[in-house]
């Protein structure tokens, strides 16, 4: 695929593609960066979609000769206040002089191979060869502020990274109060809204608006990206999973992040995505530079279906460390729902033991493992192993785990920090909290204050330690609350400057960890998905979804999770029932089904199921096994969607489409409907395709008659279809 970004000095456009999609801006007066096209390739673009100006009442104008040309009605690259764009600003700053009025205008453009390296944040990765970046440099010449907006594109991918970088070229400090990572600007003509809400344990639930006149806002201010609302907006034209044109952003950042859409009173968009400005500031000195995390901009015209698969190449290749984009996950056995915190030696040598007559590839040291940790109540910082539970150390389950094949793996959570703790009593300046009053306690425990560089350095040299002393294969990294004082109480910097420096500490860490130790897998997780964004997949591969696996809420937690993240970088357990999370109580079967969707393992008590479970639990694993690396590296299709119906379906795609796994839930049973009509439209007209029942048929049948799913008596059952297509004729 040709990969282009040009200038042309006759028309002043650039012009991003990759023969797939395009992005054009236009340099209007020599002066003004105006976003003219964001979609499907285009050749030869002429202006013709350029709306004609009016002169009306209110709109404010620069010069007399040209009274219609208003930036009310331009649609803007970065949008400022005071110039008669009475919208959401793009960027807002105070100066030494307590002015708000910034002017900068274009100065140069430079276009280079490759992408930005953002030393401070995570961000694209990508080759030379694979990606070109187009940098627009404005200047303010009376401030003497320089703005530069870099775009990137892929090869590969329908994606357009944006980011942008603000130097203070003056002698006097000023203050960056707002400053988003994108400004999409163009028009409301019956567009969808579509994002997330959700909360711990009910994660990533989807919501369809529609676009009303005004603002519509969402975000965080919990020092993380939440549960609550993920970052992630999306406008679409009459889409559908599998058709029509869909334009989404989300945000390469694990902080306060803010979504925005507003339909101005002329029927204009905008799209902004960036940090919080409710929670924001940033006092840049002289010399100094800021630079937004990257926001991610994927258009499609293959409905939500197409937005997804654009969304999962870009993270697998252009995001997750490259020496796991093909890796193998083990299939673990987690002890927390198995133990909570009544954990031992004997009882984890026997799940050990356990784990391996069964086929497991891991087993997982959860929570309760280190000094006193007999509760939620206690020890959090005191990272060393409990004498009493552990007498012999962590080293007899390390040894036993090596010798039988498999991996040894444990939990942290580094960034808190209990009051009942020795660390608390020795650094209680290590509490986020204001100087003046009591710190809030959440989960009974506080937060460790990233925003100080001994802090992380702490962090660092004690979980270096630890790793280099056990020699871990595997560890999941949690956090189980958010911020609320935002203060730190050795503080040089401003309030509101807190989160950001937390985000930009933890970032540090996390990339010192990540590269000491490159093979050792992280897993992400935040009481579930508390925290899980393209920031954190930056530097771990994969994230505990939720920490609720029932089987039935699971189902609408997946189907939404995926419209961003590939379900392999999701990791699912078959748990107990009744389950622990809902006490609801579903089919063995469905929750294996389920799991299997996902990044798989297992969170069951091993040591006291049956022997004839136990010989379902080695079966299933011995499946998973074989269809692994089909989920891994799949293209992956919603068919049904829970928001919509009593059902769910999933396909899986093999990368040469020459293998398909198709997934089914139904959910309250019906004595007037026994089943589902599905069809499957993303398989080839011309080809037979054999089931793994023996059954054959044709691509056109099953896409355009579909095939009906007939499910068991009883709630929440499942169903699978495994699908191969015949190369010969039938």
């Amino acid at each position: 695929m040709t990969l282009s970004i040009t200038f042309d000095s006759t028309t002043n456009y650039f012009h991003l593609t990759n023969q797939s999609i395009s992005y054009i801006i236009e340099l209007l007066d020599n002066r003004y960066l105006i976003h003219r096209y964001w979609g499907k390739s285009v050749r030869n673009y002429s202006g013709a979609n350029r709306l004609p100006s009016y002169k009306k009442t209110f709109a404010s104008f620069q010069s007399l000769e040209q009274d219609n040309q208003s930036f009310e009605f331009l649609p803007q690259e970065c949008p400022l206040s005071f110039m008669g764009d009475y919208k959401e600003a793009g960027l807002k700053l105070r100066l030494a002089d307590q002015s708000e009025m910034l002017r900068p205008i274009f100065h140069s453009y430079n276009i280079f191979n490759g992408v930005p390296n953002l030393p401070d944040l995570p961000h694209a990765r990508a080759t030379i060869d694979e990606a070109k970046t187009l940098v627009l440099t404005l200047i303010d010449s009376t401030s003497r502020v320089q703005l530069d907006l870099f775009y990137s594109i892929f090869k590969d991918n329908n994606t357009i990274i944006r980011s942008s970088k603000l130097t203070n070229l003056s002698s006097d400090e000023f203050e960056i109060q707002h400053f988003a990572s994108a400004t999409i600007d163009t028009l409301y003509q019956g567009q969808q809204l579509t994002s997330f809400y959700g909360s711990h344990q009910k994660e990533f639930q989807l919501q369809h608006t529609s676009i009303t006149h005004g603002q519509f806002r969402i975000g965080s201010s919990r020092g993380a990206s939440g549960p609550q609302y993920p970052p992630f907006i999306a406008i679409s034209d009459l889409a559908h999973e599998c058709y029509g044109e869909v334009r989404a952003l989300t945000l390469i950042y694990s902080g306060n992040h803010t979504e925005l859409i507003e339909r101005d009173q002329y029927d204009q968009l905008r799209l902004q995505i960036g940090l919080n400005p409710e929670m924001f500031s940033w006092k840049l000195g002289p010399k100094e530079c800021f630079s937004t995390p990257q926001a991610v901009l994927v258009y499609s015209d293959a409905g939500f279906n197409g937005m997804s698969h654009q969304f999962h190449h870009f993270t697998r290749h252009h995001l997750l460390p490259s020496q796991f984009k093909n890796e193998i996950a083990p299939i673990l056995i987690n002890s927390w729902e198995m133990t909570y915190f009544d954990v031992n030696e004997e009882q984890m040598l026997q799940v050990i033991e356990q784990a391996h007559q069964l086929g497991f590839e891991a087993v997982v040291l959860d929570d309760g493992w280190f000094s006193g940790r007999n509760s939620s109540k206690t020890s959090l910082g005191d990272w060393h192993v409990d004498p009493i539970k552990f007498p012999n150390d962590l080293t007899p389950l390390v040894n036993s785990c090596q010798q039988k094949g498999m991996k040894f793996g444990i939990w942290f959570e580094p960034e808190m920090i209990s009051a009942q703790s020795q660390l608390c009593k020795e650094k209680p300046e290590w509490i986020v909290k204001s100087p003046y009053f009591p710190a809030y306690y959440g989960r009974n425990q506080y937060v460790l204050d990233l925003t100080q560089k001994e802090v992380q350095d702490w962090l660092i040299q004690t979980l270096s330690t630890f790793i280099e002393t056990y020699h871990v294969d595997y560890i999941k990294w949690d956090m189980n609350r958010h911020l609320v004082e935002n203060e730190s109480q050795l503080a040089h910097f401003l309030p509101k400057e807190f989160s950001h420096r937390y985000m930009l500490g933890l970032y540090r860490v996390l990339n010192y960890l990540t590269q000491q130790f490159p093979n050792l897998l992280f897993e992400n997780c935040s009481s579930g998905g508390g925290r899980l964004d393209f920031g954190m997949l930056y530097y771990f591969p994969q994230t505990w979804l939720s920490d609720n696996t029932d089987g039935l809420d699971r189902q609408a937690i997946q189907y939404g999770a995926s419209y961003l993240f590939h379900p392999y970088q999701l990791t699912g357990h078959v748990s107990a029932v009744p389950n622990h999370q809902t006490n609801r109580t579903t089919p063995l079967q469905t929750r294996m089904d389920l799991a299997d969707s996902t990044n798989m393992g297992y969170e069951l008590n091993i040591l006291k199921t049956s022997l004839e479970d136990n010989h379902v639990i080695a079966h299933h694993i011995n499946r998973y096994k074989s269809l692994r690396q089909l989920i891994q590296t799949s293209r992956f299709y919603r068919l049904l969607s829970p928001f919509d119906h009593n059902a769910t379906a999933w396909l899986f795609e093999s990368e040469d489409k020459e293998n398909y796994y198709l997934v089914a839930f139904r959910n309250t049973y019906s004595v007037s409907q026994t089943g589902y009509l599905l069809r499957i439209p993303y398989l080839d007209d011309n080809a037979y395709y054999i089931t793994s029942n023996g059954e054959s048929y044709t691509g056109s049948d099953l896409k355009n008659a579909g095939l009906f799913i007939s499910f068991e008596k009883g709630d929440y059952q499942s169903y699978t279809l495994y699908l191969k297509k015949k190369r010969e004729n039938h």
